[in-house]
């Protein structure tokens, strides 16, 4: 009964959060939607304390690497590596990276750990496991942002990679026991 309280608590919160968002209508529906999955009614051996640790360290590792690629993806994109060290100069990265620090990690929280909790639950049915997980995370990373819809396929595939990688380390580990 205390997890069902602590579940309705967590799911309200993130609810008005995103509700008061600017974000779109579509958005918002999709990411109330996302969060509905910690309702359902799954065993116990699909939210695993190490499961869910492995999730949120691929969710904040995630959002490590996408903010240093948005950071670094301007001078790459132009071939102009010089307008990267004016832009460090000027301190308007600091500033930057803690935008879209702050922001992707609410997206890898929010969407990226239900969405990735339903993958491991889908995938454990198929043979080719790692490529059915891999096809859920793209495919949920296209439902956002529309025009804009590779930035968060980047960061799905990204948050796929680093679980799938801390998830074979986990399991080598456990070999090795």
């Amino acid at each position: 009964m205390k997890h069902l309280f602590f579940k309705i608590a967590a799911f309200s919160i993130f609810s008005f959060l995103v509700m008061v968002s600017e974000t779109p209508t579509y958005l918002k529906m999709i990411f109330i939607s996302a969060m509905l999955f910690f309702f359902l009614p799954f065993g116990n051996d699909l939210f695993t304390k190490e499961r869910m640790w492995r999730k949120f360290i691929a969710a904040v590792s995630g959002t490590v690497l996408f903010t240093i690629l948005m950071l670094f993806a301007p001078a790459l994109l132009s071939g102009d590596l010089t307008k990267f060290n004016i832009f460090i100069e000027s301190g308007d990265s600091f500033g930057y990276s803690i935008l879209v620090f702050s922001i992707t990690l609410f997206y890898f929280l929010v969407y990226g750990l239900p969405v990735s909790l339903l993958s491991d639950w889908l995938s454990a049915r198929y043979p080719h496991r790692m490529a059915a997980a891999g096809f859920v995370h793209f495919g949920f990373g296209m439902l956002l942002i529309g025009e804009l819809w590779i930035l968060p396929v980047i960061c799905a595939m990204i948050f796929w990679v680093i679980d799938e990688l801390l998830q074979r380390r986990m399991a080598k580990e456990l070999v090795e026991i």
